[in-house]
């Protein structure tokens, strides 16, 4: 039995929204149980990416469904098909960067501990970078809007296919007025935006294996007397973050290989469901481990799950002579 590309690609759609919508919905419910009880900065992000992948996935990829089952893109749907594809690929990687430099900043602090205390009080200041950072990427990618809509609707003297994605997409097209607006924005910033945090994510995720080592290098050393219970939440946090920075940038290349080194790969049967996959692979994949990184997540995402079974223990709850970890 023959599929069509198109058949293809709506199961490939299909299957990535079920697997980020309910990842990403579980670990926001998850994350803002957390929220209410204590504000922390790793919450603050975790929510932030998990609702940048929901919205991926229910605007991109839905509309991608709709064009593969024979229903043409309008204008309209064509800027908001494009606009969103590159909005929230940008975030994904800033805040994916943001979550590193957080537990690199960690790791760093149980490695070589400081002689003063770190102040905890700075929420209010990632907050605001948060938002400053919806904002710089709505700014950034915004400009594309003008200059994309459907093939017939343009008149651009020089063409530019939108460099996320939306190459097999025909009728909708990134046109720009002149060669520098397009050599400038469409080839270059659009580019830097992404490039740029993920050579700084790549080197983080360097500093962060090296932390690992010291640590285990000291620790077999016999110089470390024992781990508590969140120096082993950041140490597995961080090996979680490796993972993400993997996933994150192997995604990202591969697709940028796919899509400007290879010109005819977008005209091959296999190439929508491939370009896809790439696309929103993270988003579906990344709040599993997400869930993982902070042990009062991933004890409500386990109460969840087994509700009615069994409710969760807190260490607290048990004698004070005895100091028992979570994660026995």
């Amino acid at each position: 039995m023959h599929l069509s590309a198109g058949t293809v690609e709506i199961v490939v759609c299909a299957i990535l929204i079920s697997f980020s919508v309910f990842g990403n919905l579980l670990l926001i419910y998850c994350t803002k149980r957390c929220i209410g009880e204590h504000l922390r900065i790793s919450f603050i992000l975790i929510f932030n990416l998990a609702f940048d992948h929901i919205v991926n996935n229910l605007v991109v990829n839905v509309l991608k469904i709709v064009y593969a089952s024979g229903v043409g893109l309008d204008s309209a749907s064509c800027k908001v098909l494009v606009f969103t594809t590159v909005f929230t690929t940008s975030l994904a990687i800033w805040f994916t960067l943001y979550i590193a430099l957080l537990y690199c900043f960690k790791v760093h602090r149980v490695v070589h501990p400081p002689v003063e205390a770190a102040s905890t009080n700075h929420w209010k200041c990632h907050l605001v970078l948060t938002f400053a950072l919806w904002i710089a990427g709505f700014a950034v990618c915004s400009p594309v809007l003008p200059y994309t809509g459907r093939a017939g609707n343009l008149t651009g003297g020089n063409e530019t296919y939108q460099q996320h994605g939306i190459l097999n997409y025909f009728e909708c097209k990134t046109e720009y007025r002149n060669e520098q607006v397009e050599f400038l924005y469409g080839k270059i910033l659009l580019v830097a935006i992404d490039l740029l945090p993920l050579i700084i994510l790549l080197l983080v995720g360097f500093r962060i294996s090296h932390l690992l080592w010291e640590h285990k290098k000291a620790t077999y050393g016999g110089i470390w007397i024992g781990d508590d219970t969140t120096e082993i939440e950041v140490l597995r946090a961080c090996k979680l973050v490796l993972a993400l920075i993997f996933l994150i940038t192997s995604f990202w290349i591969s697709h940028f290989i796919l899509t400007h080194c290879l010109k005819h790969f977008n005209y091959y049967y296999f190439a929508p469901p491939i370009l896809t996959a790439l696309l929103s692979g993270y988003s579906a994949v990344s709040p599993y481990l997400l869930m993982l990184i902070n042990y009062k997540i991933k004890v409500k995402v386990e109460y969840f799950c087994c509700k009615g079974e069994k409710k969760p223990v807190s260490p607290t709850a048990e004698s004070p002579s005895v100091e028992v970890s979570p994660y026995a």
